[in-house]
């Protein structure tokens, strides 16, 4: 083996080693065919090349490369997944923290439809705002309270506090000289006479509970049951007439429920009516001798003859 050779095969050697090592940093591995697909995010500070991409904690993939559409402020992200793992359509590629040192990884969160996708197309979006973000509700709370407390505190500043434990003190000096100067023995005597007062009236109350029960008992002693009984046969009488009067039988049951009656009386009116206004405008046909010929009269019709 020559020198020459030597040399050449350490080089191609070389030359493959830079190759797959690029590649493995950018994200590319050579022995595990991966397909590439896209997803895109607004910012992707802490995202580089080779960052992983876990599905349910295990790795199937790295990010392969970055593309830049300014015109539209998004940065587009090349995914190489293992051809293993089945892609959805509706999986999620969420933008997470990667440990507490400020790294970034992707997690493919499955959809609720698992329709696969074509290699090449892109992925759902969705970017984890990290561990601050988790903590950004319990900071406003505090950060409310905080407000809540200097409020107070300001409001109790303005407050004269000497002053008014001040007026406490003497309010209750008075009170005491009030106290000292009260006639205890004069209101005890005033409790007595209205303690007797009570005791009088509760007799006369209890002579008219004792008038009530009275009134009571004579109330008990009335025949309600009879007149109870007299007035339910009044009201089944009443039933019974009202029963007839709705009844077809009656004549008043008839009138309310036949309309023949109706019609023969409106078809009455409206033959009077007639010859009422017949009447009014040819007087002269109400005037013609008697036995004469029938003859056609101005104001009547003769179809019917």
């Amino acid at each position: 083996m020559s020198k020459e050779f030597k040399i050449g095969l350490l080089t191609v050697v070389a030359g493959a080693l830079l190759y797959y090592g690029f590649n493995f940093l950018r994200g590319t591995n050579l022995f595990s065919p991966a397909d590439t697909f896209y997803v895109v995010y607004p910012n992707v500070s802490g995202l580089n090349v080779s960052n992983p991409i876990y599905f349910n904690g295990l790795p199937v993939g790295r990010v392969s490369g970055f593309q830049l559409d300014q015109k539209r402020s998004r940065i587009i992200v090349s995914l190489d997944i293992d051809r293993n793992v089945t892609v959805s359509k509706y999986d999620t590629a969420k933008l997470t923290n990667d440990g507490l040192l400020g790294g970034k990884a992707i997690v493919l969160r499955p959809g609720s439809v698992a329709e696969p996708i074509q290699v090449g197309d892109t992925l759902l979006s969705e970017i984890d705002g990290g561990l601050l973000d988790e903590f950004e509700p319990v900071a406003a709370d505090l950060r409310t309270t905080v407000v809540k407390i200097n409020t107070l505190l300001d409001s109790l500043n303005r407050t004269d506090l000497a002053g008014a434990v001040e007026g406490i003190k003497k309010t209750l000096s008075l009170l005491n000289e009030k106290i000292e100067e009260t006639d205890i023995s004069g209101t005890l005597d005033s409790v007595k006479v209205l303690s007797a007062s009570f005791k009088a009236r509760s007799e006369q109350l209890k002579l008219v509970l004792e008038g009530s029960n009275g009134l009571i008992d004579s109330l008990r002693s009335l025949p309600l049951n009879e007149t109870v009984s007299s007035l339910t046969e009044t009201l089944d009488g009443i039933n019974d007439l009202m029963a007839n009067v709705q009844s077809e039988n009656g004549t008043i049951g008839k009138l309310l429920t036949n309309d023949s009656i109706y019609n023969s009386l409106n078809k009455l009116l409206v033959d009077l009516d007639e010859l009422a206004i017949h009447f009014n405008n040819y007087p002269r046909d109400f005037m013609k001798p008697l036995g004469r010929k029938n003859k056609k009269l101005k104001g009547v019709s003769q179809e019917g003859n």
